[in-house]
């Protein structure tokens, strides 16, 4: 939901602006309970990113009609005022009485009142006195004249007996003013999405992602890309059905797993999507190293190089800053990318083989063979290595006896258990994780692999919630998030935007620093 919210002030309150701009723009859409839900985009004639041209052939007021949307155009209109009303208007922008404006606020104050429907309107005053300055200055008759029209204004909201016939607010500092508005354009916020979801209305956002900062972020190194099965859907045809004889692209979870479902004899047709418990079964009644060599089959085809290659692999292959990319897919297109590429890389996979204890393995660029280390004594020179860590396992061309899924329930178990011991992510990764911006790519609540992830990074994610201004931005991309996958970026200070992982790579190489 995009909301706009119109300011409307004269000079003498320029930092109670400046700061309404921070709270609409910068503050509100990193709120727990809105984050992700809205994008709010503060409306102002003195933006000083884009200020309204000033043609001499109108007035400010014209000027500012023409060049900006009309304050009943805008969800909330934020009226603030102190010892100045502004410069009276002309007769040519009279009330239908023939009346005229004090200014240009007190004019844009009324085109909201009087609007159907009308906009949520905020007024405030600062009460503070003001400096008029020595009775004998040139100026001072001028200013006293525009106090007594900013008190003038505010009769409006009080009766003949004194008491008050409208409500507006009063502060003392422009720093009390900031934490008031913060306060009732929260409550505003709430308000309206609490009528949407009344209404029987999705809240989303359909702005696109922030390509640039996201671009800044991985050309400098300081992004971790952390990839989910989604990206299965990147760089193929739409709606091209898989075929598992004669693939010309890797499978879908779905796809996958209704492959094994009619294998195996799968008895449930309402969970025959869920990749899981499909492996579970596939695994009880053959054996596991019978579902090893049938994924093995399925996803380290044949002929690897005829399959249709994401194009964010080939565009993380250009970026010239060393990576921590994790992904929890298990077959081996991202390394081929590289390869292909002659980018290097260190491999480290997650193991669920119990011959090698709690151990990871790790091939340092150009190894034919792992090394094992338990996950708290791996290091690697993150700041000069890109390193690519298979979080759930991974195909190993070199030797099947090393390939490694974590696939079934009772994999997911055992990975969530030895995330809680803190022996399933080496510490370097997870370290190197606490100042960086996440970029989740392709994950649903339906799989096993987002919650796993959820968990290793949820001490993460509390940290970045309460980060102010200093907060780290992390993003989440896939097509379509359902109204509880929202919910669970929300909660977590992560950025949620529905793109095409395509049309997000596109967009985003175009953005790519040269």
């Amino acid at each position: 939901m995009r909301l706009r919210f119109f300011l409307s002030s004269p000079g003498d309150v320029a930092d109670e602006r400046t700061f309404a701009q921070q709270v609409i723009e910068q503050e509100l859409p990193k709120d727990p309970f809105v984050r992700g839900l809205v994008d709010c985009e503060a409306v102002r004639w003195d933006d000083p990113a884009a200020p309204v041209a000033m043609p001499a052939t109108l007035t400010p007021q014209e000027a500012v009609n023409r060049g900006l949307p009309r304050p009943s155009a805008c969800d909330c209109v934020v009226v603030v005022l102190w010892a100045r009303m502004g410069t009276p208007l002309p007769a040519s922008c009279a009330r239908p009485d023939g009346s005229r404006y004090l200014s240009g606020t007190e004019w844009e104050y009324e085109d909201a009142l009087n609007a159907k429907p009308q906009p949520h309107i905020l007024v405030y005053r600062r009460r503070s006195p003001p400096e008029l300055g020595n009775p004998l200055d040139a100026d001072y008759d001028e200013r006293l004249a525009q106090y007594r029209r900013a008190n003038d204004f505010f009769k409006r909201f009080r009766n003949a007996d004194g008491s008050l016939a409208g409500g507006f607010a009063e502060y003392d500092t422009p720093q009390e003013f900031r934490d008031r508005l913060r306060v009732d354009l929260r409550a505003f916020i709430q308000r309206r999405l609490e009528v949407e979801r009344a209404n029987g209305q999705t809240v989303r956002v359909n702005v696109p992602p922030p390509y640039g900062r996201i671009a800044k972020a991985l050309a400098s190194g300081s992004a971790v890309p952390i990839i989910g099965p989604g990206i299965s859907r990147s760089g193929r045809p739409a709606d091209a059905p898989w075929d598992p004889d004669a693939p010309r692209f890797l499978p879908s979870g779905t796809e996958l797993s209704a492959c094994l479902a009619d294998e195996a004899g799968f008895p449930s047709q309402t969970e025959r999507d869920q990749l899981a418990e499909v492996a579970s079964y596939y695994e009880a009644f053959q054996t596991r190293d019978a579902l090893h060599e049938r994924l093995r089959s399925l996803l380290a085809p044949a002929a690897p190089d005829k399959l249709a290659v994401p194009p964010l692999y080939s565009l993380l292959a250009t970026l010239e800053k060393p990576l921590l990319i994790i992904t929890t897919n298990y077959d081996t297109l991202i390394e081929q990318v590289f390869r292909r590429a002659q980018k290097p890389y260190d491999l480290v996979v997650y193991s669920e083989l119990k011959e090698l204890g709690n151990a990871v393995l790790w091939w340092p660029h150009g190894a034919l063979k792992p090394e094992t280390v338990t996950p708290n004594e791996l290091f690697i020179e993150l700041d000069r290595t890109t390193v690519i860590f298979k979080m759930h396992g991974s195909i190993v061309p070199q030797s099947a006896e090393l390939d490694s899924f974590v696939i079934t329930e009772s994999d997911y178990v055992e990975l969530l258990s030895r995330i809680a011991s803190k022996s399933a992510i080496p510490a370097l990764f997870a370290s190197h994780c606490r100042d960086r911006n996440l970029l989740f790519l392709g994950y649903s609540l339906r799989d096993w692999s987002f919650r796993t992830i959820l968990q290793s990074l949820n001490r993460f994610f509390a940290k970045r919630l309460v980060a102010g201004d200093d907060e780290i931005q992390s993003w989440a991309i896939d097509d379509r998030f359902s109204e509880l996958e929202l919910k669970f970026w929300q909660r977590r200070g992560v950025y949620p935007f529905e793109v095409n992982l395509d049309e997000f790579v596109r967009l985003l190489r175009a953005r790519m620093p040269s």
